[in-house]
């Protein structure tokens, strides 16, 4: 869990306001988020206890509530995020509480957690403590950035080969492997797909990089390059992605995952 450097960037964040900060194209308008979208079609919420375990400022929390959940819980250790939670998002079965997963020992039928194991020192830690807080037969639901697809391999030879700076708050790379290897350790049912595909390796990924790369490769002395490189090196994936993606069931940007008690 721990990650002595998140909760200031997300602090940060928060006080700077998420659409300031994040790119516009990957979070714009009133349009639900990809990963949203999908974790609101994964499961029933008519009468169910959720807990949403690093809400943010509640947007998914206020979702599940509106279809039906009996109570939800959002927690963040954020307190810019429960603040602007609460006066953002309202709904009588929906509640915020600035507080650790370590701290909570209330049970749910559903728990959900997006974006937020890629950010945790112990991982698998902090699943089978998510695991303890659930009902008999319940649910737990997981996002994760997917490094499988040609963004992934791109970003993460320059990460690993060169030590790169490719994310600003990441510290874990994880593919449906590890998902598959903690299902069983933890003794859970796993389903899982990709999605955002357009992300990895469509449109969304050629705008991506004309922000990224520059980014991490001009703003390191180490790499002897330029923005004419970076660009026909774009131009190329602009030609070729179509052959690349095509049927890749691990292709998606964000990984999904449901773990069944």
């Amino acid at each position: 869990m721990k990650n002595k450097n998140l909760k200031k960037f997300y602090d940060t964040v928060y006080k700077k306001g998420e659409n300031k900060h994040y790119t516009p194209f990957l979070f714009s308008g009133d349009k639900i988020p990809p990963a949203k979208a999908e974790v609101l079609k994964t499961l029933s919420w008519k009468g169910k206890s959720v807990l949403d375990a690093g809400c943010g400022t509640g947007e998914l929390a206020f979702l599940i509530a509106k279809k039906g959940a009996r109570r939800v819980l959002g927690v963040d250790y954020s307190d810019d995020a429960i603040r602007v939670a609460e006066v953002s998002r309202r709904h009588p079965a929906l509640s915020f509480t600035k507080k650790e997963i370590g701290a909570i020992d209330e049970k749910f039928d559903i728990i959900v957690s997006l974006g937020t194991l890629e950010h945790m020192d112990y991982p698998f830690g902090a699943l089978k403590k998510l695991k303890s807080l659930l009902k008999p037969n319940g649910s737990l639901v997981i996002t994760c950035p997917n490094w499988t697809n040609p963004r992934g391999y791109v970003l993460l030879a320059l990460k690993f080969l060169f030590d790169a700076k490719i994310t600003l708050a990441d510290i874990h790379y994880f593919t449906p492997l590890e998902f598959k290897e903690w299902a069983k350790k933890l003794k859970m049912k796993l389903s899982w797909r990709t999605i955002d595909h357009d992300w990895a390796s469509g449109e969304r990924l050629l705008k991506d990089f004309n922000r990224r790369l520059p980014n991490v490769l001009l703003g390191d002395k180490r790499f002897a390059t330029n923005k004419k490189r970076i660009q026909r090196f774009i131009a190329w994936l602009e030609k070729h992605l179509s052959v690349i993606k095509d049927g890749n069931p691990q292709g998606g940007a964000v990984g999904l995952y449901h773990f069944k008690k």
